[in-house]
């Protein structure tokens, strides 16, 4: 007997394979796309096990693909604030207007005579392939260290286009299939109407849930789903409306939640969720698009005029829109040839091409089924290469820091300065941020980078050099603020790489929780104002990590550098370990300061 999967069963397998195939990269240290893509391929076309589209059927699938292109184009236009645009440099400019607009019309040259694909596939596919998705270049910001002019440029140029993207190739869509149905009067005013509804729905909605919230109507609880109510039904309304305005509309609705919510603290509780929601959506899509695949469209990926393609989108495409667009900005050649040389292409890419696949095989344009397998293909080879080429090159351009991880602390006083004071003895980059503003010393008379704004605001954190730091302290008076500061930190710098200082002990209701205690540094009664009255009398002693076994028992320690100058600081559960070349930074006597 045949056995007929459930359908119940067929989604729960591909939701786990996405989610799956994430944390398997996370661990391997492989973008994640690979590893999605061979487990799409094995399951798909490799193997035969399966094929989503065909089990699902054509109008449930296709569904299924639309509704997460629009969270996942909710989520990026939800995140771009319009304010963030204000100062920006020159370069930063033209990157994100003229090095789009030549990098859309010479891909469209480049697939329009290298492939053969129509005027038409070529124009709405070129402008999809503008985007460089932030899920592959944040990793590859992080991992290489770049300086802070290019991190700038390649991490905004991701955030930006990322929702651009497919708006310019819907754009482009919407032209040709005008031009395709005549240009009658009638059809002319249901675009205009349809474009006006798409924008009327997604401002209006946004105001309409700004108004919810702001007057109490809306529960608090009931905010995170009913902002999911909102965006599934402003895009299937105006879907309806016309046909593929939905997404236009839900941009919009993002981008005008993105100004509320930089306005209204409220609006932010919904990120995690919606962050959360994208990332399953997006693993989830990637993994039913390209098991879908058939041999016959993998002999379309091998083909040589879409390698041909790729190379020409990575060697002269890229390169020279980059370099075209920089020319007189304060960039040095260094740093164009590097920012020309980085354009990996993300998960949307992939998403929203097979979207527009099944416009395109609707309205019987010829050569759409081959927009799936070559727009796969530019997405695996330039997530390849570029992950792979990323750290090396930064390294041979002379962009790259050279510097082991480095440390922010919290907190201006003399305990965080001596501190810094010993880090920078070992070349590793240090900061300290004044967030409770206390002034007392002057930190930049010492020669230490001082961090100015809050880190604990997104929008400020993103405008900072983040990428060479790896570990926070949080070293401030207010424990209060130290939990505050932790649950927003850990999430920029990983609940491992996080250490707080200890609470008082005078102060009522004020315990350690559990999970508190793998994060409390050094010791839980090496309080802050016990640190502070040693730190006034005693400074940071170093000692090789073979001596040990010297120290008494009021000695405590702070810190491990190793010999590759990596530092690990003692929490309250972990163990030091030793290794050779290494060195302990120790409080000596620091336990006798404890009354």
């Amino acid at each position: 007997m045949e056995y007929t999967m459930p359908t119940l069963l067929i989604v729960a397998i591909f939701i786990s394979l996405g989610i799956l195939s994430q944390w398997a990269a996370r661990l391997l240290k492989f973008p994640a796309i690979v590893i999605m893509s061979i487990v799409g391929l094995l399951i798909g076309p490799v193997f035969g096990w399966t094929n989503p589209e065909e089990l699902l059927g054509s109008e449930l699938f296709g569904t299924v693909i639309s509704l997460a292109v629009a969270i996942i184009l909710f989520e990026g236009s939800s995140n771009l604030n319009a304010r963030e645009l204000k100062g920006i440099s020159i370069a930063m400019r033209r990157i994100l207007t003229l090095n789009a607009l030549i990098g859309w019309a010479l891909g469209t040259l480049a697939m329009y005579y290298i492939i053969g694909f129509p005027l038409s596939i070529s124009l709405v596919l070129a402008g999809l392939f503008i985007v460089t998705g932030p899920t592959v270049i944040q990793p590859l910001l992080k991992q290489a260290k770049v300086k802070r002019s290019v991190d700038s440029i390649l991490r905004w140029e991701s955030i930006i286009l990322d929702p651009v993207g497919p708006m310019l190739a819907l754009l482009a869509f919407y032209i040709f299939q005008f031009a395709a149905d005549g240009f009658q009067m009638g059809l002319v005013m249901d675009y205009i109407i349809g474009f006006s509804a798409a924008a009327a729905l997604g401002y209006g909605g946004a105001m309409l849930f700004r108004v919810l919230l702001i007057n109490d109507i809306l529960p608090q609880n009931l905010m995170t789903p009913m902002q999911f109510v909102f965006i599934i039904l402003i895009f299937s309304i105006s879907d309806a409306i016309l046909h593929e305005s939905g997404l236009l509309a839900i941009t919009i609705f993002g981008f005008v939640m993105a100004q509320l919510k930089n306005q209204h603290l409220i609006f932010k509780e919904s990120d995690h969720f919606i962050d959360d929601l994208s990332l399953i959506s997006v693993s989830t899509v990637f993994i039913l698009i390209t098991s879908s695949l058939t041999m016959d469209m993998l002999q379309i990926v091998i083909a040589w005029e879409v390698l041909l393609f790729c190379l020409v989108m990575i060697l002269i495409v890229r390169p020279a829109s980059v370099l075209l667009s920089t020319v007189n900005t304060e960039l040095s050649i260094q740093e164009r040839l590097f920012v020309g040389a980085v354009a990996p292409r993300g998960i949307v890419a992939l998403t929203v091409a097979g979207f527009f696949g099944g416009l395109f095989t609707e309205m019987n344009v010829e050569m759409a089924e081959m927009i799936v397998p070559v727009t796969f293909a530019l997405v695996f080879i330039t997530v390849v290469v570029y992950g792979f080429s990323f750290k090396p090159l930064s390294k041979a351009l002379d962009l790259s820091s050279r510097k082991p991880p480095g440390v922010i602390l919290l907190g201006e006083h003399l305990l965080s300065i001596k501190l810094a004071l010993k880090l920078k003895e070992h070349n590793i980059p240090v900061a300290i941020s004044d967030v409770l503003a206390s002034r007392k010393y002057d930190i930049e008379e010492y020669g230490i980078e001082k961090i100015s704004g809050s880190l604990l605001a997104e929008s400020e954190r993103m405008f900072q050099d983040m990428t060479r730091f790896d570990q926070c302290l949080l070293l401030t008076r207010s424990f209060t603020f130290n939990n505050l500061a932790f649950n927003v930190l850990s999430e920029e710098f990983g609940v491992k790489n996080v250490n707080v200082i200890a609470p008082p002990k005078d102060v009522p209701n004020t315990t350690i929780e559990d999970w508190e205690r793998n994060h409390i540094l050094c010791d839980e009664d090496l309080t802050y104002r016990v640190l502070n009255r040693y730190i006034q009398d005693n400074d940071i002693t170093e000692i090789p990590s073979s001596e040990r076994r010297n120290l008494d028992d009021d000695d405590v320690i702070l810190y491990h550098i190793s010999k590759e100058k990596h530092v690990t600081f003692k929490s309250l559960t972990s163990k030091v370990k030793n290794s050779n070349g290494s060195v302990l930074g120790v409080l000596k006597g620091a336990r006798q300061y404890i009354k």
